[in-house]
């Protein structure tokens, strides 16, 4: 409802009750504008307390979080040290390891050398026994040939004393017979 810009009336009595209809008009409007500006304050009032509570909330979350968030620092800080300490021991502990590795590698190495030489002069020393064992039967058969030998020169040496003995009576009979002979 507009406010009439040139509007006439037939009488006053018209002009007044449009007058006091349009006040009505404008005064149920304001109540109702005040109505709804109640309505709106109070709830504006009810959120506003919503939101302080969730304000409240929201700050205590933060606040905690921001506890937690300091507590996980400290925690990582922590690790990150400890992470570090164990870095360095376990680098200290492989760096110990290569050179112990070394070491063992090269007394390995050092070690099977010297079975490749012990394996080789036990090849050697097999082959001198094989090779003096056949020297040996060689000798021993070359001995026991000597021995035969021997064993026949002594039998027959027994038997050239035994016929030298024999010459020698039949001499010495033959002397004893000549000499008893010129004498008889």
């Amino acid at each position: 409802m507009g406010e009439p810009s040139a509007q006439s009336f037939s009488s006053l009595e018209e002009e007044l009750h449009f007058w006091k209809s349009q006040a009505e008009g404008h005064q149920q409007r304001a109540d109702e504008a005040n109505e709804e500006l109640q309505e709106f304050q109070q709830m504006s009032r009810d959120y506003e307390a919503e939101l302080e509570t969730e304000l409240k909330h929201c700050e205590a979350r933060n606040k905690e979080l921001l506890s937690d968030n300091s507590r996980l620092r400290m925690e990582l800080d922590n690790i990150r040290e400890k992470y570090d300490i164990q870095h360095a021991e376990a680098f200290r502990q492989i760096s110990t390891l290569e050179g112990d590795l070394a070491q063992t590698t090269a007394a390995r190495d050092h070690l099977q050398k010297y079975i490749r030489e012990l394996e080789q002069s036990n090849d050697d020393l097999e082959r001198a026994k094989r090779a003096t064992i056949m020297s040996l039967e060689d000798f021993e058969q070359r001995m026991n040939q000597v021995i035969e030998r021997n064993a026949f020169l002594e039998s027959e040496l027994d038997e050239k004393e035994t016929l030298l003995e024999s010459v020698q009576r039949l001499k010495d009979e033959a002397r004893g017979r000549g000499t008893h002979q010129h004498t008889i």
